[in-house]
Order: structure tokens, then sequence, then C-alpha cells
């Protein structure tokens, strides 16, 4: 098969199930685009200063839970009852909030890799994420 044939019968939605062990559930977590990613870099980059001095700063755990409310089927993290149980004001603080550091690494590193970014999977986040 050439790479035109693959790509016209490419399915670009890829899911898969993350077992979370403190919570003994699965999430699921689906492929997100090159798009989504480059929008989700820009909202977390902001910028300081003025003028000449004027700099982009990164800001690494907004885009991390905002890749995961964007990348997570289930659950929904901008669910009512989960945004009143943890008094969040969105999806990604409700991320921040109901998330063990190590269980949002799990489902970032799980979208990335559905999303293509399958080989050194942490130098790729770090490309991504300049």
């Amino acid at each position: 098969m050439d790479a035109l044939e693959a790509l016209l019968g490419a399915d670009l939605k890829i899911e898969q199930e993350v077992f979370i062990k403190r919570l003994n559930t699965h999430f699921t977590v689906k492929a997100i685009d090159g798009q989504t990613i480059n929008k989700l870099r820009d909202e977390a980059t902001h910028y300081v200063g003025k003028g000449s001095k004027r700099k982009a700063q990164f800001n690494e755990e907004e885009f991390n839970s905002s890749l995961i409310v964007a990348g997570c089927v289930n659950p929904d993290f901008s669910n009512a009852k989960l945004l009143e149980k943890y008094g969040a004001r969105d999806a990604s603080d409700c991320v921040l909030k109901a998330l063990l550091a190590g269980e949002i690494i799990a489902l970032q590193e799980a979208i990335l890799r559905l999303s293509g970014f399958v080989d050194n999977a942490d130098d790729e986040v770090e490309e991504v994420k300049n």
C-alpha cells in the first residue's frame, strides 16, 4: 500500500483505555490532531513585558491539563458534578484537582502516543511544548 492509499483509508478516531490504579478504573483517551495541539500550546503561552523586552512564557501545567481535557473521552472533566466535587472553575482546573501528578503524566503520555508521538515520548513532549 502506498502512502496516499494509507492516508485515504486511515481512521483518525483512535481511542485507548488507560487504567488509573488509585481509582481502580479505566479512562478512555483519544488521539488529537496537530491543529489542536498547536492551539493548546498557544493558549498555554503567555507574554510578559513590552517592546523588545517582551518574552513568551510557556505554562506547562496549563498545557498538560488542557491536553487531557481535549484528549479524554471518559470521564468528561467538564461534568457539573465533578466540577462541584473538586471546587473547580473549569475542566482544566478539575484535571489538576482530581488527579495526582503521576496520573496526569500517564494520561498525557497515552494521548501523545495515540496522536503519533510514538518514539521517545518525553523528547516529543518537550518538542511540542516548545
